[in-house]
């Protein structure tokens, strides 16, 4: 799907046009009186019954939220997809208690290939180092990869909870957000390692930066954000994160059947029980599982005080 194309349906006198780009909900204010397009996510909607009926709908992004209402002259222009859903909006912009406000002209639900960026539209202002690193993943990756990221983070299930889930219950990145921290931050380092070992491949690259960013996606269904799941225990993470991705690797199998077997190699390999690997086959796969250990270990912060404080410690209670 082709991004919205918005036909200007301003009449003289409304407002003054500006140029097409998305502005983000933090800027709006900059644009009150002209006409503008925007992406974000469709948060909220209701029917107001009043003098003059029309809808409400709250959007957000990375940068913050917005109130829009639809009046009735543009209801036919307004196609509202499901809660949580991107949309893609041609509004003009207004200031209501000195807060900017969109009277919506056009708004339709957004393809995920039509997306300029799925972290900005995932993301909430609170979470801005993960917005930054997300961002920068999304911005790494050739097509079709960047597609398929893309539909993932939009996938209801999956985006929203992902950057509110933990990565465990009480031991590393066990605060709310932990998860996306912990499947973010070595990145560049999982990059570089690939990219040393294998110059000559960028696909690969780029599938242990994504492989490394889903690993533990599964945690939504065992960790969750701030109590464990129901039926938690029945079913590992690992299992959890390919049921989870099942139709968005479908999509990417369609895409490049190459690129599919390579990902889902990695995923097998984070999933198979520690105690039954045998050297991966693919370096991106032992990558993911050699950065996954360590960034849990360096939770502890083991540096050599704590190190020699540690044997000090031992050695009195041993005496």
């Amino acid at each position: 799907m082709n991004p919205l194309r918005i036909v200007p349906p301003w009449s003289a006198g409304e407002a003054s046009p500006t140029p097409s780009t998305p502005v983000p909900a933090a800027r709006l204010r900059a644009h009150v009186g002209q006409v503008i397009t925007g992406q974000y996510r469709l948060t909220a909607a209701s029917d107001v019954a009043s003098a003059t009926p029309h809808l409400k709908l709250t959007l957000a992004d990375a940068t913050g939220t917005v109130l829009a209402f639809v009046w009735p002259e543009y209801r036919d222009q307004a196609q509202l997809p499901p809660l949580g859903r991107p949309v893609q909006i041609q509004a003009s912009v207004r200031v209501h208690d000195e807060r900017p406000q969109l009277r919506i002209h056009r708004l339709a639900a957004l393809d995920a290939d039509a997306v300029a960026f799925a972290a900005d539209l995932v993301c909430t202002p609170e979470q801005a180092r993960v917005h930054g690193l997300l961002r920068a993943l999304e911005q790494s990756l050739p097509q079709p990869l960047r597609g398929f990221l893309a539909r993932v983070l939009l996938d209801p299930a999956i985006g929203i909870p992902l950057l509110a889930c933990r990565a465990s219950g009480q031991h590393h990145h066990a605060e709310p957000g932990g998860l996306g921290v912990h499947s973010l931050e070595n990145l560049d380092l999982i990059g570089a390692t690939v990219r040393r070992t294998l110059p000559d491949d960028p696909d690969s690259v780029a599938i242990a930066r994504i492989g490394y960013f889903l690993h533990d996606l599964g945690k939504i269904r065992t960790v969750g954000g701030t109590a464990r799941p129901a039926l938690h225990h029945v079913v590992r993470h690992e299992i959890h994160t390919l049921l989870l991705l099942a139709p968005h690797l479908a999509w990417l199998r369609s895409q490049s059947s190459e690129l599919h077997a390579a990902l889902v190699h990695v995923l097998e390999y984070v999933a198979t029980p520690a105690a039954s690997r045998t050297r991966a086959r693919y370096f991106p796969a032992e990558v993911v599982v050699q950065f996954d250990q360590w960034s849990a270990a360096a939770h502890a912060r083991r540096d050599i005080h704590a190190l020699c404080r540690s044997g000090h410690t031992t050695r009195a209670e041993a005496g």
